[in-house]
């Protein structure tokens, strides 16, 4: 009959001890996700202080009012329906459509030719869209953004979540911007940033205050 009872007084103490170190557990694993998912979600909030440190720009890690630096001629229609004015003249100097778009070119205007310099049958014209304070060319395929003013644009770099628009001041950008180097213009009041926007060429975005504040962005093409 002892025996009987101490078995059972064993048993007991086995399951209260068994069933204390199971809540520990569960608790201590509740702890543990709790502490990883707030890591996760730290990582996956959005920073928008975050700090640009490269020297250059891709042009497509830039978004113009939401939109790429290049669409088709068709999509530019849609997204730009009031145009003010247009533009056709010869670039002397070529164009950057020459390899930005090639194929089309290619296919369009014939082979490049050492005595013309250009396609065989391209005369050179492209054509200027002046629309919402901004500037794109175009040679009737795709849509190249030129300038834009920040009055009514704004400019995104999509990797660092980064909006610049007129309300961007020098002191602002200048701490977003550490690597940045900063150049003088022949305008007292205006100073520009230059990102290229690869190691092998001097093609570039250029980015121009006035009296401290973003007045326009220009992409910029080495031509002559």
């Amino acid at each position: 009959m002892k025996t009987k009872r101490y078995s059972l007084l064993l048993f007991f103490t086995l399951l209260i001890a068994c069933n204390s170190r199971n809540e520990k557990v569960k608790e201590a694993a509740k702890t543990i996700t709790k502490d990883t998912s707030a890591v996760v979600e730290t990582k996956k909030k959005p920073d928008d202080k975050s700090v640009y440190d490269s020297k250059f720009i891709e042009k497509e890690n830039i978004l113009i009012n939401g939109n790429k630096v290049i669409v088709s001629k068709q999509e530019f229609e849609s997204i730009y329906t009031k145009i003010d004015s247009t533009k056709t003249q010869i670039w002397e100097c070529g164009s950057p459509f020459e390899w930005l778009d090639e194929k089309w070119m290619i296919k369009t205007y014939g082979q490049k030719t050492s005595d013309m310099g250009t396609f065989k049958t391209f005369n050179g014209e492209i054509t200027t869209i002046y629309t919402q304070n901004i500037q794109f060319a175009t040679n009737n395929h795709i849509v190249l953004f030129d300038t834009g003013f920040a009055d009514q644009n704004s400019f995104k770099i999509i990797s660092h979540n980064i909006t610049l628009d007129k309300n961007t001041t020098l002191k602002e950008f200048r701490k977003k911007f550490p690597n940045a180097e900063m150049e003088k213009t022949e305008n007292e009041n205006e100073v520009r940033f230059r990102f290229y926007l690869d190691k092998v060429t001097d093609d570039a975005f250029l980015f121009y205050f006035k009296d401290g504040k973003l007045n326009y962005v220009t992409l910029w093409w080495l031509l002559c």
